[in-house]
């Protein structure tokens, strides 16, 4: 059984390691699903209050530089910092960090764009940009697939 989803918003896109990157402080960003071949930019999984990326064993980590306007990166787990905590509500099929306030949000449908993808500070439960499912994958088990 494959451990590894895809996070789908509800508005379509889903969560992308930027051109797959590999290094820490690569942005995350919105974009179609991939279920061919390597989709391991686009797969994560569940470790505790972790987002973990297969394409890189790294996080999901807020950038809050600016902090009027974060933005989501990949970064090396560090268990002091907060804005690498996600937890997510199954009723509101929310996202929020472990820093206050923090909702995953979908701000835009423009893919590829590290500011179509950010944090609002509060939920509203109709909003369809802040709400996220998961797809389980298959036939992505092995090493590099």
């Amino acid at each position: 059984m494959c451990d590894w989803f895809w996070i789908i918003s509800e508005t379509g896109y889903v969560l992308d390691v930027y051109c797959a990157g590999t290094t820490s402080g690569t942005a995350v960003v919105l974009f179609t699903l991939n279920n061919q071949l390597h989709p391991n930019n686009q797969l994560w999984k569940l470790d505790g209050e972790y987002l973990v990326s297969k394409q890189t064993g790294y996080v999901l980590s807020l950038n809050t530089c600016p902090i009027n306007d974060p933005t989501l990166v990949i970064k090396p787990k560090d268990i002091n910092d907060k804005g690498q905590r996600w937890y997510y509500n199954p009723d509101l099929l929310t996202f929020t960090s472990g820093l206050p306030y923090y909702v995953l949000t979908a701000k835009s449908n423009t893919i590829s764009d590290p500011k179509a993808l950010g944090l609002t500070h509060w939920i509203d439960q109709t909003a369809r940009n802040q709400k996220w499912t998961f797809a389980k994958c298959t036939g992505y088990d092995k090493e590099g697939g």
